[in-house]
């Protein structure tokens, strides 16, 4: 008999909300705002979710919608119209890293068909661009390698660096926006990864444990340490969602980053999200860590808990962390242990009625986080310092 896929005596309740919804509020509440933010266009988000019906339905949907953008940008480059090349480029990138992201099976043919659309319409994009950001690689362990984008910003001289760690439902092409880049708004170069478990690293089966994250992100801490366009003394890690884990693994590991971001709460227990929320978390992570045997996962779980408190009690840079009060994965009695586990300088701005992808204020969200990397890598923070913010009135 063939092993059923975890948590599949779910899959008709499942289906059957996916069926009714109007858009993405089932897998992740509230997210269009930052789905926009992220350079989603409109246009496509709704192509895309009339064709939804259930889990299987949504791979060809995204695929499917990326053929349409990637055929227009075909005709404008066709036409000389490297601009709008450029602009249909980055909506098929996105589309495609939807369609590959939701086939969570390793070696997949048609995983590996959406993922080579990412990259195909991702390069064409850079290279319309202009060709600043650039591509790379670096290895943290015999035959495993983590994969980079880093985009300098305009200007002579070594300036402060973010490193983007992108979250477990999000690849390194998602990450930037680049019609709106608020680092480079703000003079600030921006670089970021695909880490174990994610985008590119799963592709070439590099999957994630307790422990390599940190060695990853040390090692692309290396890299920029060595680019000339980098101020060593002033980079900043900003972690989205299971990112904002990543990113305190990462310090507490590396005391070189001298600020650090989490947004969308993901620093609590795992219960919530790998047994309670809607199943894919559960099904990612596994595909993730490579860890296909149910028991195995929950026992894998247990240990990255057990550890997790520790590893925090360890983060000495300047910290913030970013969350909704509604969040459906992180739940603010979660975040208060993590922030009281904590020794270092430390924010928390907790958004009144906001959910986990904090779509619903995701404008006014990521600009303000962007000033708070800048002034505090400039000016840091004293010793001691503890602020926690309730945010209120966001959401009409």
């Amino acid at each position: 008999m063939r092993r059923p896929a975890p948590r599949a005596e779910q899959n008709w309740i499942f289906d059957n909300f996916l069926a009714l919804s109007p858009n993405e509020d089932v897998l992740h509440p509230g997210i269009l705002g930052t789905r926009l933010e992220r350079g989603f266009r409109w246009i496509d988000l709704n192509a895309v979710y009339k064709r939804i019906t259930g889990r299987r339905s949504i791979p060809p949907a995204w695929a499917r919608q990326a053929g349409v953008q990637e055929k227009k940008a075909q005709e404008a480059l066709a036409a000389g119209h490297a601009a709008t090349a450029a602009m249909h480029y980055h909506r098929a990138a996105l589309c495609y890293g939807r369609a590959q992201h939701l086939i969570p099976m390793d070696g997949h043919p048609r995983k590996k068909e959406y993922y080579a659309g990412v990259q195909r319409c991702y390069a064409k994009m850079r290279e319309l661009l202009g060709g600043g950001m650039t591509k790379h690689e670096v290895e943290f362990g015999p035959g495993k390698r983590a994969f980079i984008y880093f985009w300098p910003a305009p200007g002579p001289g070594p300036k402060p660096t973010v490193l983007i760690i992108p979250g477990m439902d999000m690849i390194k092409e998602d990450a930037v926006n680049p019609w709106n880049n608020y680092c480079h708004q703000r003079g600030m170069n921006v670089c970021v990864m695909d880490g174990p478990g994610q985008g590119e690293c799963n592709i070439n089966q590099v999957w994630v444990d307790h422990h390599n994250y940190a060695r990853a992100g040390a090692k692309v801490v290396d890299f920029l340490c060595a680019r000339p366009e980098v101020d060593p003394g002033k980079i900043a890690l900003f972690g989205m969602s299971m990112g904002s884990r990543w990113t305190v693994e990462i310090a507490a590991h590396d005391p070189r980053p001298k600020a650090v971001v989490g947004q969308m709460a993901n620093v609590g227990p795992s219960d919530v999200i790998f047994n309670q929320a809607q199943p894919n978390f559960r099904r990612i992570y596994m595909y993730m860590s490579n860890i296909l045997d149910s028991e195995k996962f929950d026992a894998f779980v247990e240990e990255r808990d057990r550890i997790w408190l520790g590893v925090a009690a360890k983060l000495k840079a300047n910290y913030l962390l970013v969350a909704g009060d509604m969040d459906e994965l992180c739940p603010p009695e979660d975040v208060e242990v993590f922030m009281n586990t904590l020794t270092c300088p430390r924010e928390l701005w907790l958004y009144e009625g906001v959910f986990h992808p904090m779509g619903e204020v995701a404008a006014d969200l990521y600009p303000a986080i962007m000033d708070w990397i800048l002034d505090t890598l400039n000016k840091g923070l004293p010793a001691g310092h503890d602020k926690r913010v309730l945010v209120t009135g966001q959401v009409m």
